[in-house]
């Protein structure tokens, strides 16, 4: 049956690029930890879309081991490995480049030696005790943190990629409760009805939603876990509610409309491609639900 063999290609096939990803994460871990989990978890179900946007805007920075700690680095389109601080790595890394701008068949030019780099901070900090004020007038009450605020806000991604993350926060937690929801239900519970298993996989995603939602909080800001949880919990259920629509509303048809006499088991490979689709359209659900829940400041963009 072709159908049969198209659930088995895609249903593979996100297998197989929530391997890869997970094997890439070991190199490009994410700066919020919990999203390595998301995006192996959207794989599974986003196959070849999943993979395009991991690329496009959700691969992390690659970093390399040295003295036991990870450290971001940035590697051109020569090779020269450099640090985020601009340290050049080349030599770290096995090559037998020089560091930039330094020739090693010259005597070491010693105009640029301890006492003259420490006049030149003399002279620089005097520049600064007379710009001070006009730095004053400029700044007017901003602090430190926001200007490294503002920073971060400028090197933030665009909108829509942004929105778009925070949908896949949210659905991490709906495809792990449906892939374990779905299992439950039958062997465990015993329902029998769809209604049964959509009970247990809201329930299910809910919890494991706002778990996601409050470690994604709690590495952002440094709050108690009452609060957490209960912002997480805030943040969540409406986003988690419109994914949950759109996944039910088109099982919904596969159930009731499309397999109507030939009822779908779970262990079918085309109950799962069908489950991937459904995921996709919870997805086009939450995306304007989560616009809306930034905006609103309920939840921040990623």
């Amino acid at each position: 049956m072709l159908l049969n063999l198209i659930a088995v290609f895609f249903v593979c096939s996100g297998i197989g690029i929530a391997i890869h990803i997970a094997y890439d994460l070991r190199s490009h871990r994410q700066a919020m930890k919990i999203m390595n989990a998301v995006w192996i978890l959207t794989g599974l179900w986003g196959s070849y879309l999943a993979l395009w946007a991991y690329y496009k805007f959700g691969r992390g920075q690659e970093f390399i081991k040295v003295d036991g700690k990870d450290v971001p680095i940035t590697v051109d389109k020569d090779g020269l490995v450099t640090t985020d601080d601009g340290m050049d790595m080349s030599m770290d890394m096995g090559g037998d480049k020089p560091m930039d701008g330094m020739d090693m068949d010259k005597p070491m030019d010693m105009s640029d030696s301890q006492p003259s780099k420490q006049m030149n901070m003399n002279m620089d900090m005097k520049d600064m005790d007379k710009d001070e004020g006009m730095k004053d007038m400029d700044m007017g009450d901003m602090k430190m943190g926001d200007m490294n605020m503002s920073m971060d806000m400028e090197k933030k991604r665009p909108h829509w990629q942004s929105v778009a993350l925070s949908a896949l926060h949210c659905g991490a937690g709906c495809s792990l409760a449906d892939i374990i929801g779905h299992w439950a239900s039958r062997h465990i519970f015993g329902f029998t009805t769809v209604i049964g298993d959509f009970v247990l996989d809201f329930i299910l995603a809910l919890i494991i939603g706002v778990y996601f939602q409050f470690y994604a909080i709690r590495e952002m800001e440094k709050i108690s876990v009452s609060k957490g949880l209960a912002k997480a919990f805030k943040a969540d259920f409406f986003s988690l509610t419109s994914w949950q629509i759109g996944m039910y509303g088109w099982m919904c048809i596969v159930y009731f409309a499309i397999f109507r006499m030939f009822p779908l088991e779970t262990t079918a490979w085309i109950f799962w491609f069908m489950m991937q689709i459904a995921m996709l359209f919870g997805f086009f659900c939450a995306y304007p639900m989560n616009a809306l829940l930034i905006k609103l400041g309920v939840k921040k963009g990623m």
